[in-house]
């Protein structure tokens, strides 16, 4: 078992789990030296709990693309061995590098070995065995991404010399592995307004991340809107009267004690004027007989934390009025 083989399988951007399964299972039996192996295909099946057919078809597509070589092995009889597959080490798939190219053909033809690397071939294999490269190109080109009519836009041109951009991977501290030029895409898309938005959300996005145990995405997700989710908006709040937050401490969970203003009296009018002002719900609750507390017949109203609310300029007008 090779960690840094397995490793290097998870870090492959391959959007098919059960592909990059089959992947992570040809890298536990990896050396990793030279990145050989060699798994029955019944082993991979069992191991990525897969059918044959489908193991098969997830080889020839990581064959496809670069990541792996397989060699074909017979005995002097001619019987078929177990294939050896050969990992590829120099070789990473991204999110735009999914089809293969003609630096895929080059490290295939190569062996996918590193400089310098020693190797050691496996019982049956010679130095002069012939690796036939496996990768045919099967589609035709196709227009690079950022292409508008007959102009060509590189991407990767220019997102050095961007003041604003590197400030943003200076603020986001993308993994080190991460092609910056992919999020220049996105941060060209967005006017000035929006690249300070998203330089300046980005601390309340790592936040946010923190706080739910989750991984932040690239750059590139990030651009593409996420950081419109946390621009902070103030909100300019009156300051609360006394009136106001006596009501809304009586209906704090916990509250006790009181007075109870009955539904209907004076009392109750100007809690309800209090209660409309600061947009606070004020219902009136049935409370049944209780000689033990003082109440000889039901009661319609609440308890509120006086009988008369609050006020700045002495007692209610209401409560003037009233001669109380």
């Amino acid at each position: 078992m090779s960690i840094q083989a397995v490793a290097w399988a998870l870090d492959q951007y391959i959007r098919d789990a059960a592909t990059k399964l089959v992947l992570i299972s040809l890298a536990n039996y990896a050396d990793k030296k030279t990145g050989e192996c060699w798994p029955t295909v019944a082993k991979i099946c069992e191991e990525s709990c897969q059918s044959k057919s489908t193991v098969l078809r997830r080889l020839e597509w990581l064959i496809d693309r670069g990541l792996v070589v397989k060699i074909a092995v017979k005995e002097e009889s001619g019987r078929q061995r177990a294939n050896i597959y050969r990992l590829v080490f120099t070789r990473m798939l991204t999110p735009d590098d999914e089809i293969p190219g003609p630096a895929c053909s080059a490290l295939v033809l190569g062996g996918g070995f590193l400089p310098d690397t020693p190797i050691d071939t496996p019982e049956g294999v010679t130095a002069d065995t012939l690796i036939e490269p496996s990768y045919k190109p099967s589609v035709s080109p196709i227009a690079p991404k950022g292409a508008v009519g007959d102009v060509e836009i590189d991407p990767e041109k220019g997102w050095e010399t961007d003041a604003g951009y590197q400030r943003l991977l200076e603020v986001f501290a993308p993994s080190l592995a991460w092609p910056k030029h992919r999020g220049y895409r996105n941060w060209r898309k967005l006017n000035d307004h929006d690249k300070a938005a998203a330089i300046a959300m980005v601390s309340a996005y790592r936040e946010y991340c923190a706080k739910q145990g989750r991984k932040m995405s690239d750059p590139s997700a990030y651009l593409s809107g996420t950081f419109r989710n946390f621009k902070k908006t103030t909100v300019v709040r009156a300051p609360m009267n006394a009136a106001e937050a006596a009501l809304r401490g009586s209906m704090a969970p916990g509250f006790t004690g009181g007075v109870l203003v009955e539904h209907g009296t004076d009392a109750w009018a100007a809690w309800q004027a209090v209660a409309d002002a600061a947009g606070l719900p004020l219902r009136a609750i049935v409370y049944r007989r209780n000689p033990l507390v003082g109440r000889q017949s039901d009661a319609t109203g609440k308890y509120l934390p006086s009988k008369w609310p609050p006020s700045r300029d002495g007692p209610d007008r209401l409560q003037r009025a009233s001669g109380e």
